[in-house]
């Protein structure tokens, strides 16, 4: 029976090469999985061994959810990775399609993280970073004064978010978006709870807060693009700016190194070298980590244009459908003579009456052939 229009399907020997894809994609994701969860501990292991017994810990938070002890940050981090890079993707993989909804809870999402990480962003910059803040040597406040009360609770929040960060990629994983789940960005979510737990617990004020008074800005305007791409195509060719995001955050991670080893080479003794020689060992991590990132991406835009150069009008090559001389390798370039246009209608008149092309009934059935692939 002649294929319809709507019932096309795809070669018999594709099956198993999605299937094998879709197993490698599921190993690599638990290996991106073991790997981020071993930075993750041995980031505790060094907070352990190292701010958690040089400085003493700041009295004002004792009663505070989730500061009393790094552990339940490293159970409640690794329970993350292991569902977003382990059980998410495998309980997907059994569904067809990505989970209804998601796309509105993306947008709400996008939203409400955009707004609060402007408000962070503000009350960084109100307790300290918009004025009285010293930008080369800025020791932390431990007194009970309203600006150093407001730069910890504004530690805290911004701790906080690391957690809810963690919807990033949960969407991902609802939307099978699995090539988004790098390295990188397992990594990144995966260390900065427990590294942020240090900071808030131990210094929740002064040089150490730059990174995330930055951090958040740079939130702003990704969680801006965020949202406006959830809101579907037509607010797409706004998004030009895209390229740039990679960018703006590889400069974030340089100025964070730079800002944090300030303290190796200006004399700034109240300001602890443990604390921050960890932000910018950090910050040189991200800024590699980034980089690899950007390269591989160019790389598959480069190879994705070779690609394209081989392919016109959306037919490639090998896949002529059939006509002779009108879509040989793809193109369309050739305009048939009458002669040759009658030529090339008697043959497929004898193929079809050999059962090699399937007959599609109706004016536009010419047409439909260029969308077979055999």
């Amino acid at each position: 029976m002649a294929p319809s229009e709507n019932s096309i399907t795809p070669l018999p020997h594709s099956s198993p090469h999605l299937k094998d894809n879709e197993t490698e994609t599921l190993k690599e994701l638990r290996r991106i999985g073991i790997k981020a969860g071993l930075i993750t501990i041995l980031s505790l292991c060094y907070g352990q061994m190292t701010v958690a017994t040089q400085l003493p810990p700041d009295p004002r938070q004792n009663s505070w959810i989730i500061m009393a002890s790094p552990y339940p940050v490293l159970v409640f981090t690794l329970i993350y990775i292991y569902l977003v890079t382990w059980w998410g993707p495998l309980y997907m993989a059994k569904r067809k399609r990505e989970l209804a909804g998601v796309r509105k809870l993306m947008v709400a999402y996008n939203a409400f993280q955009v707004v609060f990480s402007a408000w962070i962003f503000y009350e960084a910059g109100m307790g300290g970073w918009f004025g009285d803040y010293s930008f080369v040597c800025q020791p932390c406040d431990y007194s009970q004064a309203p600006q150093a009360i407001r730069m910890m609770h504004c530690a805290y929040w911004y701790h906080f978010s690391k957690y809810v960060d963690f919807a990033d990629t949960i969407f991902f994983v609802a939307n099978k978006k699995y090539e988004h789940i790098s390295l990188l960005h397992m990594v990144h979510h995966g260390l900065m709870p427990v590294s942020t737990w240090y900071g808030v617990k131990y210094h929740p004020g002064g040089q150490n807060t730059f990174f995330g008074f930055l951090n958040t800005f740079v939130h702003v305007v990704m969680y801006l693009y965020y949202l406006l791409a959830s809101m579907g195509p037509a607010v797409r060719p706004y998004l030009w700016w895209k390229k740039y995001l990679t960018k703006l955050q590889m400069l974030q991670f340089t100025l964070v190194f730079f800002h944090a080893f300030q303290p190796l080479v200006v004399e700034c003794k109240r300001v602890p070298p443990v604390l921050m020689n960890w932000v910018g060992l950090v910050a040189v991590m991200f800024l590699l980590l980034f980089a690899d990132f950007y390269i591989k991406a160019y790389r598959r835009r480069v190879k994705s244009d070779h690609k394209t150069k081989d392919t016109t009008n959306g037919i490639k090559n090998g896949f002529a459908s059939g006509f002779k001389n009108e879509f040989a390798n793809g193109s369309c370039n050739h305009s048939p003579s009458k002669s040759e246009t009658s030529t090339n209608s008697e043959a497929r008149r004898r193929k079809q009456s050999n059962g090699d092309i399937p007959l599609l009934l109706g004016e536009t059935g010419e047409r439909k052939l260029r969308n077979i692939h055999y």
